[in-house]
């Protein structure tokens, strides 16, 4: 009897643990790493975003890739925990500005991450890179993280759909971004330049946008004096007139820095990013009307300008 009992509360025992096992395996699993590796900002503004949109939100994880290429030296890639049958999601790769590295834009990698997107934020070779150079890591990094997707190694293997990538820039980085734009052609989901710097340091641009076709969404500020936007992104805006829809977002207030971490207006700069490539890249109709319809307030009050044309 006594041998009895004692097997029965073992078994009981060994059930419980087995539970208890389980229950903090798929806790454990589910845990938001947001006040962990990355910077927590990024996530709380993206929470704010979905309760107003009504958008669901994704777990984030991030590792850093060996890039193992000779155009960029680094990169971190943000992405969401999807189910292992849901289809396979956007991506967007994220060049910085002069002198800028890829932490001081953290902040867009759980932002984005957050609705869905695989987030490649990479470092240049070296902070002053010119904008070829950030030109031919933007196109390296396209690459890498569709190889990425066929690495068996690579917890994103086979979950992106290498049909929809964007590709985001900002300052030097943004003008990049554009001419990266031209020679991706149609192979290009989404192009967003933030505060565009047009052309090499302290040239003018001379050139044109012919060949750029991904949709193009430019964000300035009309407070830039290191790149004003009459003399780049407006310009760059007015010249890219083969893309397949453009959107000129300039901002009231906000320095030429607004759009790495510390800046003005992240949450506006993130609710407009994710809008437009919810649109462009998962074909979400319910978009249309906060990209390309009239802006009401409080975001409204925002903008200087905002001009679409499609």
């Amino acid at each position: 009897m006594l041998t009895r009992r004692f097997i029965a509360v073992s078994r009981l025992c060994s059930t419980i643990l087995i539970g208890v096992t389980l229950l903090t395996g798929q806790f454990a699993l589910a845990q938001d790493n947001s006040q962990g590796r990355y910077r927590p900002d990024g996530r709380q503004l993206a929470q704010g975003v979905a309760r107003e949109l009504g958008e669901q939100l994704y777990e984030v994880r991030t590792y850093d890739p060996e890039p193992r290429v000779a155009e960029f030296s680094a990169a971190t890639i943000f992405y969401p925990l999807t189910l292992s049958f849901a289809p396979p999601i956007g991506a967007a790769v994220l060049v910085p500005g002069y002198r800028g590295t890829a932490e001081d834009y953290s902040w867009w990698g759980p932002m984005l991450a957050s609705f869905g997107y695989a987030v490649m934020i990479i470092d240049t070779n070296t902070v002053e890179d010119n904008l070829e150079a950030r030109k031919q890591a933007l196109l390296a990094a396209v690459d890498f993280i569709k190889n990425e997707n066929n690495d068996p190694d690579s917890p994103i293997q086979g979950r992106i759909d290498t049909g929809k990538i964007a590709i985001m820039g900002h300052s030097l980085g943004g003008g990049a971004a554009l001419q990266a734009a031209r020679e991706l052609g149609d192979d290009l989901g989404a192009v967003i330049p933030l505060l565009p710097y047009c052309c090499e340091l302290g040239q003018s641009f001379s050139g044109d946008l012919a060949g750029l076709s991904a949709p193009l969404l430019i964000m300035a500020t009309a407070e830039d004096t290191v790149a004003p936007p009459a003399t780049h992104a407006r310009l760059l805006y007015d010249t890219a007139d083969g893309a397949a829809s453009r959107v000129y977002m300039e901002f009231a207030t906000g320095n030429h820095m607004m759009a790495n971490n510390t800046g003005q207006e992240l949450a506006a700069m993130g609710r407009y990013a994710m809008a437009f490539l919810k649109f462009h890249l998962d074909a979400q109709p319910r978009y249309e009307a906060v990209i390309y319809g009239d802006q009401e307030a409080p975001f409204a009050d925002k903008f200087s300008r905002y001009d679409t044309s499609r």
